[in-house]
């Protein structure tokens, strides 16, 4: 499998000014918890939620692993000297296998002299099994002689609400969802069923499924982050796309090499010569037509 190491920013590292200061002025015993926000695109780190899990989907992932950073932040004053803190896997929130779904944790990480912010990072690897399903990787932080736990009950910071707000949960544990599976694009420009034409496939582009999507990727070298929104997929580049794809497939047809979905129904743009319904195989000697 190609090693390819993708850094993943999931985390702004600053965090709104008066906010840090509530936190450093904190009360309680000087500690660590997870500081992972996220959420609408519109928002940002003064104003997205604090959130108990992060999601990854590998599609948006050039290779074949992904380093993912989670924040840590530290309550209390600020130090002159390192400290330790440690991180350790949460079975009962983790479905993905040691070695073959992700690499071991550092369990001991460092927040450093003069900083009140510090990460976790977790290697999670591609496999063909996330193109099915979504594997869960939780992490739980482990109180040291130098740093306790903070907020293992979490209540959501009142104007953090560009995204979905969770009111409570504990900031110790944070689980990473992560996942291969393909889901049709924002930009995607064609249908699975017309009522117009008896069901069969109908647009620009047909239905959607995966091998469609990453033949145009390997066709017009783009990336599945590029049908996510106008600016990388313009209605030019769609219409050259089923030009050319409805000719390399009617090319494929006559060379008696069809191009098959996984159903077994004759892959279809517009601009091919015959029709195609979701679920029902080609049926070479019936032609076009079934």
């Amino acid at each position: 499998m190609k090693r390819l190491r993708h850094w993943i920013l999931i985390l702004p590292m600053l965090l709104l000014a008066g906010c840090e200061k509530d936190l450093m002025d904190y009360e309680g015993l000087e500690g660590v918890y997870f500081a992972v926000q996220w959420g609408s695109s519109w928002g940002g780190e003064k104003s997205w939620p604090y959130q108990p899990y992060t999601e990854v989907n590998f599609m948006a992932v050039s290779g074949d692993e992904a380093d993912i950073a989670l924040k840590v932040m530290v309550t209390g004053p600020i130090k002159d000297y390192d400290r330790i803190f440690k991180v350790t896997v949460n079975p009962d929130s983790t479905t993905a296998v040691i070695g073959v779904d992700y690499k071991s944790i550092s369990e001991e990480c460092v927040v450093k002299a003069g900083e009140y912010v510090s990460s976790v990072t977790a290697r999670l690897i591609r496999t063909e099994a996330l193109q099915n399903h979504t594997l869960t990787l939780g992490l739980k932080l482990i109180p040291t002689n130098q740093l306790a736990v903070s907020f293992p009950e979490w209540d959501a910071v009142e104007g953090y609400t560009t995204g979905t707000v969770y009111e409570h949960f504990d900031a110790s544990q944070h689980t990473i969802r992560f996942t291969d599976m393909m889901t049709r694009p924002l930009q995607w420009v064609g249908t699975d069923v017309s009522p117009y034409n008896g069901g069969y496939e109908s647009g620009s582009w047909g239905a959607f499924s995966r091998k469609k999507l990453l033949m145009i990727c390997d066709r017009f070298d783009v990336t599945y982050n590029d049908f996510l929104s106008k600016e990388t997929m313009p209605s030019a580049l769609q219409t050259l796309i089923y030009k050319t794809m409805a000719a390399m497939l009617i090319e494929r047809y006559n060379a008696k090499n069809p191009v098959l979905e996984d159903d077994g129904r004759l892959m279809w743009f517009s601009g091919c010569p015959w029709m195609s319904k979701v679920g029902v195989p080609w049926i070479p000697d019936a032609g076009y037509y079934n």
